[in-house]
């Protein structure tokens, strides 16, 4: 039998989180203070792009396992669970701004009609549950139980990763929380995905080591890069002879621009100001973002090298997303090189087969072109930022010729050495021996 849940936020986490439990059967309500988006979303307008996602959200709609609302005092009467999905970002110390999280715990507590099960599903510090409890404790006379089950989605995969995960994280520090989360989660678990029971500390901790050691092999890949580059090894073969290692694995082995996105960026910086709080200097979470850094710093040194003055130069961005298969450009390498191209007096025009108008949203002064082609019509570099399947299937004879220059810069090895050097290109890939 199914369970009322709300899903509070409906951000990229909360949306693909109340789409994917209404398909386990859930009866779901999604709360949302922007009034404009939820209009959209009961008109069946998804307010960004993930695969699958449309799909998913319009059929639970139609089969009325799925609603929307932007009053949560009168949509959380009669839930049994509630998740809170609201964003946590950053502040300039590092630590997640967690007023959201307190309000939306606030409201529940005084809108509550019953006991119920309150999940933090926002990535948090370590100890944000106690807070939560504190607050709806004060707030309501009724009793709460808080669970922490961090996601662990990847942007372009999350409706995939939500319904066929590789594992479900559930802290909580009593009986009655896990008992009602293994009932969310059984269609899950009967399947035979794994379900982790811990403590609430446990759980939050968890989320912010896994994305800060993810963070960490990128940046290992691209420090590695430096290497190779400065002594001709090819920074792929490489990677390729690690991986076989099964201790470690190739996954998030490839060099390039650096890591970006809405999590790895924030939730570094959050665990190294908790790890401080703790009373520990992580120092190596401080090298990761050095790295990350020292990426993009060799891709515009690329650049520049290859061009000698970047003023009234025509350079173009393919891709502009943080990742292929979204429209995220938050934090996004691409916007970041784009940024540093213009304040060097160089022309930029960007083509992304999904985050165009987002990019040009955080980057005026980026021109947006509607395919590579177009892009690169005068183009004195292109320069690969995003690893779109879109650009692997480019015509690059047809993509010199639209060139002045013909200097195409890899910053992702997304292509073939040799066919980018019978194409007539001087290529400058990552790690790997130039082609000039």
């Amino acid at each position: 039998m199914g369970l009322n849940v709300a899903v509070i936020g409906i951000g990229h986490v909360g949306l693909v989180t109340a789409g994917t439990l209404a398909r386990m059967g859930h009866t779901i309500v999604g709360i949302d203070d922007e009034s404009a988006k939820i209009e959209g979303l009961m008109a069946g307008r998804v307010p960004f792009f993930e695969a699958g996602l449309s799909d998913l959200i319009r059929a639970e709609t139609g089969a009325g396992r799925l609603r929307f609302c932007s009053h949560l005092e009168a949509a959380v009467a009669g839930v049994d669970v509630a998740f809170i999905c609201v964003g946590t970002p950053g502040r300039s110390s590092g630590e997640p701004n967690l007023l959201a999280v307190e309000g939306v715990a606030t409201a529940l507590g005084r809108s509550a009609t019953r006991d119920m099960v309150v999940v933090e599903k926002s990535t948090v510090p370590v100890e944000t549950a106690k807070r939560i409890a504190t607050v709806l404790a004060r707030a309501s006379r009724h009793t709460f139980h808080v669970a922490s089950n961090p996601e662990f989605l990847r942007e372009g995969r999350a409706v995939q990763d939500s319904l066929r995960p590789e594992r479900i994280l559930v802290g909580a520090n009593t009986e009655r929380a896990h008992e009602v989360m293994r009932q969310v989660y059984e269609p899950l678990i009967a399947a035979g995905v794994r379900y982790f029971a811990t403590d609430v500390a446990t759980a939050e901790l968890a989320k912010h080591a896994c994305n800060a050691f993810l963070a960490l092999k990128i940046s290992f890949a691209n420090g590695l890069a430096r290497v190779c580059e400065a002594s001709g090894a090819d920074v792929v073969t490489v990677a390729d002879v690690m991986g076989s290692d099964s201790r470690i694995g190739r996954a998030f082995l490839d060099a390039g621009l650096g890591w970006g996105g809405s999590c790895f960026p924030k939730d570094l910086a959050a665990f190294r100001a908790q790890s401080a709080r703790l009373g520990y200097h992580f120092g190596l979470l401080e090298e990761i973002q050095k790295l990350n850094e020292e990426a993009l710093q060799a891709t515009f040194g690329k650049i520049k090298e290859a061009l000698w003055n970047l003023e009234g130069k025509r350079v173009v961005l393919l891709g502009l997303a943080f990742k292929p298969g979204t429209d995220d450009v938050r934090a996004a390498p691409a916007l970041r090189l784009a940024r540093r191209l213009i304040e060097s007096g160089a022309s930029v025009v960007g083509v992304d087969p999904r985050a165009g108008p987002a990019a040009r949203s955080q980057v005026p002064a980026l021109e947006i072109a509607e395919d590579a082609y177009a892009a690169a019509a005068g183009a004195d570099c292109l320069v690969l930022c995003t690893e779109w399947p879109e650009f692997a299937a480019l015509d690059l004879s047809r993509l010199k010729g639209m060139a002045t220059i013909p200097i195409l810069v890899d910053a992702r090895n997304l292509f073939d050495p040799a066919a980018v050097a019978d194409a007539g290109f001087a290529y400058l890939p990552t790690g790997r021996p130039a082609r000039p």
